[in-house]
């Protein structure tokens, strides 16, 4: 292979790899020409992109991008696989086909330029997909103000209700004041009766 056409295939994928620092390396050995279509196709349908590796050239790549640790998993026939919604997406998608077809093998990968274990690709499949995290996120930020709206849609015959209780327990807690002192009339007794002398 010329020196030309080395280049031209290193910037195709460093072009290729410019905006990703997710991706897995797979081996496609055993797998037939029919099923390794199929397998292509499926994964096109979901903006997954595959690229067969020339090892040498691909670790001069993943050097440069970040990611040389990835350089071990480049033994025999090599296939890059990028893209899609997320790196759970991917990881879903790809274990799903491997499953299916008892083929290709999982190498390793990188997520966000941290290089992974073929057996980390299958914790990442249990990851919440990119769209479930942001509606959690979404639903944790809007909570608040949805009690403030709820409040303030709240009925005025209820919230003068809970005024009323909340005024009445507030005066209940200031009454804590001492009895008054009782007076003789109270206790019963008769007051003691003044008489006059000489009458």
């Amino acid at each position: 292979m010329s020196k030309y056409v080395k280049e031209l295939m290193m910037d195709q994928l460093r072009t290729d790899l410019a905006d990703s620092r997710s991706m897995l390396i797979l081996d496609f050995k055993g797998l037939d020409a029919v099923s390794e279509h199929q397998f292509r196709s499926d994964l096109r349908k979901k903006s997954i992109r595959v690229r067969t590796l020339k090892n040498t050239l691909a670790r001069r790549i993943f050097t440069e991008i970040g990611v040389d640790g990835l350089s071990r998993y480049l033994e025999g026939p090599s296939v890059l696989v990028w893209g899609g919604a997320g790196v759970a997406e991917l990881a879903k998608e790809i274990s799903g086909q491997v499953k299916k077809l008892k083929k290709p093998a999982i190498k390793g990968g990188a997520v966000d330029g941290v290089v992974i274990g073929p057996e980390q690709v299958e914790d990442i499949t249990k990851l919440p997909s990119r769209e479930a995290l942001i509606g959690r996120v979404a639903a944790m930020a809007i909570a608040p103000a949805q009690r403030v709206i709820a409040l303030a849609n709240a009925p005025i015959g209820s919230l003068a209700s809970q005024l009323q209780t909340i005024s009445e327990g507030a005066s209940a807690d200031g009454d804590g004041g001492e009895e008054p002192a009782a007076t003789p009339e109270a206790e019963g007794e008769a007051p003691a009766a003044t008489t006059e002398a000489g009458s």
